[in-house]
């Protein structure tokens, strides 16, 4: 059985409305810490996760996007190792977040592992440091090179584009068919 994967393209010219930041900083630094307590570093990441599983990401140049649209601020490639990405992020939202809060960018953190785990097709993890003077806050993205995932792609990858006539990169969207002869039978399970 072969599964066709489908590109959705997201058209971010329906997202130009501006939403509140006092609104934003409100549910994101007041309202969602006082839920979580003492656990809001941790579940803001592992929120980011699922965040990005539900909204997989064609390229990283659609992260860049993403980060823009979905308010988190501008996100940056600045070195890259093999193993080892730093980014980061900025812009008036986040100076604002800084200035106004102790905020928490692990929901940021926990998304762009995430993405970055399911395009590289290895376990990721992401560090966050703040920088309160420059009003900068660093992803240290962490990659195992040595330990391949086994996971399934996504069969949806969500592809952002500014215009709607930019035209789309054509991905294979053919899943390997798994080889089902290799899988125990359920009658084979159970034979003297």
């Amino acid at each position: 059985m072969s599964r066709k994967k489908d590109e959705q393209k997201v058209d971010l010219e329906k997202f130009n409305e501006t939403t509140s930041l006092f609104g934003y900083e409100l549910i994101r630094d007041v309202l969602i810490p006082n839920l979580l307590g003492a656990e809001t570093h941790e579940i803001l990441y592992w929120a980011g996760k699922e965040l990005a599983r539900q909204y997989p990401l064609a390229s990283r140049q659609d992260i860049i996007r993403f980060f823009d649209k979905a308010g988190f601020g501008l996100i940056e490639l600045n070195k890259e190792k093999h193993n080892k990405q730093v980014y980061t992020l900025s812009g008036k939202v986040v100076q604002a977040r800084l200035e106004h809060a102790q905020p928490s960018f692990n929901l940021e953190a926990g998304f762009l592992a995430e993405q970055i785990q399911t395009l590289d097709s290895l376990y990721t993890e992401a560090l966050t440091e703040v920088n309160m003077k420059t009003k900068v806050v660093t992803f240290i993205v962490q990659s195992d090179t040595k330990d391949r995932l086994s996971i399934e792609e996504p069969l949806t990858h969500f592809i952002m584009s500014d215009n709607e006539n930019e035209e789309t990169k054509v991905m294979n969207t053919e899943v390997p068919k798994q080889d089902e002869s290799a899988l125990p039978s359920r009658s084979s399970r159970h034979e003297l």
